[in-house]
């Protein structure tokens, strides 16, 4: 569990800095809004604000083993939206810019939700 929690927790935090601070080849909060203006996601610049909040604290979250539902919870919600605003007219593969990717870190993040955080994280610490 501490494998999955971590490189799925880097990825998204990785995803929140691009978004938050145009980092790793983000655009920032306005080239994210301007992206989330043209699929139909508005307010665009404060949704953009808040996807990126969610899964910056999502994925520390999710990553340390702490509130791990929650972190999952949170997580589930970036990818579920943009299953629905970005790639399920575009089929599974990603390959065609389809929701593969997505569904793979949904379906990781209910198998941790299920399974629990494992015995390295602060969760398991704390019971």
């Amino acid at each position: 569990m501490l494998i999955i929690r971590i490189v799925i927790g880097f990825i998204m935090i990785g995803h929140a800095c691009k978004k938050l601070f145009g980092i790793f080849g983000g655009e920032g909060i306005s080239g994210t809004a301007a992206f989330f203006n043209a699929v139909g996601i508005r307010p665009a610049w404060f949704m953009a604000l808040c996807a990126g909040i969610i899964e910056l604290v999502g994925g520390l979250l999710f990553t340390l083993g702490l509130w791990t539902v929650v972190g999952a919870i949170l997580l589930m919600l970036t990818m579920f939206v943009a299953i629905v605003k970005v790639h399920v007219g575009k089929g599974l593969w990603n390959l065609n810019g389809g929701f593969e990717y997505n569904l793979v870190m949904l379906a990781s993040l209910i198998v941790v939700v299920l399974a629990g955080a494992g015995a390295y994280s602060i969760d398991a610490l704390l019971s």
